[in-house]
């Protein structure tokens, strides 16, 4: 660009005022950093010489309450105390005259301290101690000289003003360290946003085409990643509306996905204040993009002879109509400008990645999960197989509570042999089928009905004692009793169902215990005459009435056919 400094010479500019701020920081650094350094150490000899002026400051004070006391007392049996006293002022003057070196006034007013207390003690306190100890009063040499403890306090008050002093200034030290360090980040902080800005303008100006591709192919990326954990068409939803939300900055948008059934369209994910219909069947079908095949975008839906798309009917602005598709059209994503502007065709190889990579996503899922569906479902009643079963009975039983119980059916059509050599196989498979229906009839939300195999069936009932169980399974039984089977005009038939019952943890603790305690209930209803109910011989209740149930081991069993 005309008038603008070149590439290289604008690098060199930033270059030399990078490398000659840096000297400047540097040296900056290491001069505050060794003056840091002295007030440190400076800290720390005050801090010493606060401590034992403490301790001179207090053993100076005892001489003169041990004194005190001993011309009040009468006595000399404090004497010791006061020589004590003497030798730990002694003691401390020595260690503050140690660290109060160079420290002139200091060591002035503590020479001045050593004299005061060493006239008074010579003049005063011995005096004192010899006239207690030769047995006088000392009223009279204590009144001459009341003001001894005054000349000490000033003594000792000149030193701690020295000190204070001293703190003082190494406190107005601390603060200009402070201030030139604050300076220093400043001047730092103004380098390194000018630098900054430079090399802002620079990337802008020489790198924002590649800058851009990268964005977008992180966005990419980022989506791909995304859904790869996504665990239902919601999440790979909302995520494409992220990632499109970052490549082009929509005001509103809306996925609307095919439900499993194809029955009709569901806005899964928005943004913004869409319109977002659930649309009945085949009206997805008449958005523009979807008809086209591919994204349609309408730059200006105000304009005249302009294509609008009847899913979303804006009036004004810019509406982008893009298709998913996974083989077959799996849904539609409408992203809307209440503006019209252009959508850069370089956006729309982006654009195109991030919906086919989000239609093949819900294809995928959909296929595994309708591959997991067949894994897990006997193909010829809808049941669960005997797998699926044994999983939820494992599970059952490791969520079993203390004082709760759970129940197992093993059911067996009775005769179905002989049913399917008298009317086919095929009238065997609708028998098994509407034996199915009747189970899945008596399930409640948590209940689990299973083919076991043949024209054995299974039911899992958690949360239920032995009479609601055997009521439940008299119900199926009964109900099995009374369906009539339609084999063909004016042929019908009937089924008997026998009926085994077991449960956790009265029978066993374990799925096979639990599974082998039903199966012998099971050949118990069998061998006493079939189309019955019988409970494990483990297993012992007494209600109010009477069903067709069994004996087992010698135990009647009655049940309430209301206690279900």
């Amino acid at each position: 660009m005309p008038g603008l400094p070149s590439y290289r010479r604008v690098l060199a500019t930033l270059i030399t005022v990078t490398a000659i701020a840096m000297i400047f920081a540097g040296t900056a650094y290491v001069a505050v950093e060794a003056q840091r350094q002295s007030i440190a150490d400076d800290a720390a000899t005050y801090k010493g010489l606060d401590i034992t002026f403490a301790m001179l400051s207090n053993a100076v004070h005892d001489q003169e309450v041990e004194v005190d006391d001993i011309v009040i007392s009468r006595s000399t049996q404090l004497a010791p105390a006061y020589r004590t006293a003497v030798a730990a002022e002694i003691a401390a003057q020595g260690s503050m005259q140690a660290l109060a070196e160079g420290m002139t006034d200091t060591v002035a007013s503590l020479s001045d301290l050593t004299a005061g207390t060493t006239v008074w003690r010579k003049n005063y306190a011995e005096p004192v101690i010899a006239t207690v100890g030769a047995g006088q009063d000392p009223a009279a040499f204590v009144l001459a000289n009341s003001d001894s403890h005054e000349s000490l306090d000033r003594l000792v008050n000149a030193i701690a003003s020295n000190l204070a002093l001293a703190n003082a200034a190494l406190d107005g030290r601390s603060a200009a360290i402070v201030a030139t360090r604050s300076v220093m980040i400043v001047l730092a902080a103004a380098v390194a946003f000018a630098a900054t800005l430079l090399c802002m303008w620079l990337i802008v100006r020489y790198g924002r085409a590649l800058e851009r591709d990268a964005r977008r192919s992180d966005v990419v990326n980022r989506f791909t990643e995304v859904t790869s954990f996504a665990s239902d068409d919601a999440q790979v939803a909302a995520g494409t509306i992220d990632a499109l939300a970052l490549l082009v900055h929509p005001e509103s948008a809306v996925i609307h996905v095919l439900n499993r059934s194809k029955d009709r369209a569901v806005p899964e994910a928005t943004m913004g204040t869409p319109i977002a219909e659930v649309l009945a069947l085949h009206e997805l079908e008449r958005c523009a993009g979807v008809v086209r095949g591919s994204m349609f975008v309408n730059s200006d839906i105000a304009r005249p002879l302009t294509v609008r798309c009847p899913i979303y009917p804006a009036t004004e602005g810019t509406l982008a109509c893009i298709p998913l598709t996974s083989g077959e059209w799996v849904g539609a994503i409408h992203l809307y400008w209440k503006q019209p502007r252009m959508l850069p065709l370089e956006l729309h190889s982006s654009v195109s990645r991030i919906v086919e990579h989000a239609g093949l996503a819900i294809a995928n899922r959909r296929l595994m999960a309708a591959l997991q569906g067949q894994a897990s479902t006997d193909p010829r009643t809808g049941l669960a197989n005997s797998r699926t079963f044994d999983e939820a009975v494992e599970e059952a039983l490791v969520a079993l509570r203390p004082n709760e119980s759970l129940a197992v059916l093993m059911l067996d059509i009775d005769h179905f042999k002989d049913f399917n050599d008298r009317f086919g196989h095929p009238a065997g498979d609708d028998a098994l089928r509407v034996f199915a229906q009747v189970l899945e009839s008596y399930m409640r939300d948590d209940d689990l009905a299973a083919r076991y195999g043949g024209e054995e069936f299974t039911v899992l009932l958690p949360n239920i004692d032995a009479t609601r169980a055997l009521a439940v399974a008299e119900r199926i039984r009964q109900r099995t009793e009374s369906t009539i089977l339609t084999l063909g005009p004016g042929t019908t038939a009937r089924l008997g169902v026998s009926v085994g019952v077991a449960t956790a943890p009265a029978s066993s603790t374990t799925r096979i215990g639990v599974l082998r305690a039903a199966d012998e209930a099971l050949y118990a209803a069998k061998s006493a005459g079939r189309n019955r109910v019988a409970l494990a011989a483990q297993e012992f209740i007494t209600t109010s009435v009477q069903v067709n149930t069994v004996p087992v081991g010698g135990t009647a069993l009655t049940v309430s056919t209301d206690a279900a």
